[in-house]
């Protein structure tokens, strides 16, 4: 098998949202908040802020009227929720990392995008309230040019025939780090013959920055993942992060000024995960539940898009 580099660098990143059966003025029990849809470290996200922007929605954009019809609301109302999410991760993120963005600059992007009325179709935001969105998307990329040519990460792996042999198999690394080793031997190998598993494997973010969007550059050391490389696809991978550098900077010119905004908006978005400090997420369970792999809400347990969890230390 070519390396898990090569395969990164060929795939794109792709974080989606997923639709449910729960509507945004169904029944539930809410975070620690009353009258709360989430809970960001501190910071509350009202329920009536989420119905305000779902109401807008319905508003402004013909098509979401027949998913009212549908009864598929959720849909719209789980994106708002993720939205509201991520603005505090990435203004916590931004405060951490003496990140900004000037006033001018969001205009400036805006107007690029064709003004604040056409830029604002199909989101859940209007012509007024867009200028956040559009700041939050410039942030992540600001963040993202400060760290997408010096990242490096170091990991076992190997890859598994379906989501839940990931996730079992991930589960008992995380319980016993010796596992990986175990998996890693017990790997098959592809039809071309390839291995399909490797120990300490090495990728550094600027020779592949697709890499840099998957869940294994937005977490510590000593956390094991499962996710699937490529949207859609049947096989997954597991991987035990070993090592995390940012201060891997490879010579020549800076990989971030070939790179486009979109893919350096999702490096920022991946980069939340230790950039903002890891605060306690909470989400109100109409809206389901929140997937660190998408850095998105979750229909259910069921149907999140990975797994994280930190490997516990063999005991002295």
């Amino acid at each position: 098998m070519r390396t898990v580099q090569r395969r990164f660098t060929l795939i794109g990143a792709a974080v989606a949202l997923t639709s449910a059966a729960l509507l945004v003025a169904g029944c539930g029990t809410g975070p620690g908040h009353v009258g709360s849809a989430a809970i960001v470290g501190d910071t509350v996200l009202p329920l009536e802020q989420v119905q305000q922007r779902v109401d807008v929605v319905l508003k402004k954009e013909p098509d979401v009227q027949e998913l009212h019809e549908q009864r598929k609301l959720d849909q719209v109302a789980r994106l708002v929720v993720t939205l509201g999410v991520r603005h505090e991760l990435i203004e916590e993120a931004a405060r951490r990392e003496g990140v900004t963005v000037s006033e001018e600059a969001v205009s400036e992007s805006i107007e690029r995008a064709g003004g604040a009325e056409l830029a604002s179709q199909r989101t859940p935001y209007d012509a007024t309230t867009f200028r956040e969105r559009a700041r939050d998307q410039l942030l992540l990329v600001e963040l993202a040019r400060k760290y997408a040519d010096r990242m490096e990460v170091t990991f076992d792996y190997f890859f598994t025939k379906d989501s839940s042999e990931a996730v079992d198999k991930a589960k008992q690394v995380a319980a016993n780090p010796a596992k990986m080793a175990e998996f890693i031997a017990a790997a098959p190998q592809s039809a071309e013959g390839q291995s399909m598993a490797q120990k300490a494997q090495r990728v550094r973010s600027a020779e592949s920055p697709q890499a840099a969007q998957f869940p294994l550059f937005g977490v510590e050391p000593g956390t094991v993942v499962a996710f699937a490389p490529e949207p859609g696809s049947a096989q997954w991978i597991v991987a035990h992060v070993t090592d995390r550098r940012t201060d891997a900077r490879s010579p020549g010119e800076s990989s971030t000024q070939q790179l486009t905004p979109q893919v350096l908006e999702q490096i920022g978005l991946r980069l939340l995960q230790t950039l903002a400090g890891d605060p306690e997420i909470q989400i109100n369970p109409r809206y389901g539940v929140w997937d660190s792999t998408a850095i998105g809400l979750a229909p259910s347990e069921g149907e999140l898009t990975g797994y994280q969890a930190t490997v516990r230390e063999p005991s002295q």
